[in-house]
């Protein structure tokens, strides 16, 4: 499927979410190496960089293997965070060959399920569960 096509669903949620959130997508450049464990740890070092220059941010990992979350339990945590907290989320989508177990342990984790998707359509289902998060919070109407 052509790439233009999530974007242009990516931006639309974008657009959708502003009236809710002020919302950026930082995509950083994978390492690709032969070794599979090599490239988990390079990764997980850039994304440790990232998110170490954001220490004000909560940082949720979406990962496959972290806890199953519904809509609504989803909800409950940009709810908390947005009350109790900074109000400043960062979710991080995992990296082609996944997370180290280290990494994993230093973040919440979360999972909306089972299945492997390509980052792209990934970050649009993410965008379309903030969205549907925040009308949940607002107690406004979304279709299900």
């Amino acid at each position: 499927m052509d790439a233009k096509y999530f974007e242009e669903a990516s931006e639309n949620y974008l657009k959708w979410l502003s009236k809710f959130c002020d919302l950026e997508i930082i995509q950083l450049k994978e390492e690709f190496h032969a070794d599979f464990e090599k490239n988990k740890s390079i990764n997980c070092e850039i994304l440790e960089k990232k998110i170490l220059a954001n220490k004000e941010f909560e940082t949720v990992i979406l990962n496959v293997s972290s806890t199953y979350k519904s809509s609504e339990e989803f909800s409950e945590i940009i709810s908390k965070n947005k009350n109790f907290k900074s109000g400043k989320l960062q979710f991080v989508i995992g990296p082609s060959d996944g997370f180290t177990n280290e990494f994993k342990n230093k973040y919440q984790g979360i999972s909306f399920g089972p299945i492997t998707l390509p980052h792209q359509l990934f970050r649009v289902v993410l965008l379309e569960q903030i969205y549907r998060a925040f009308k949940i919070n607002n107690n406004e109407k979304y279709h299900k």
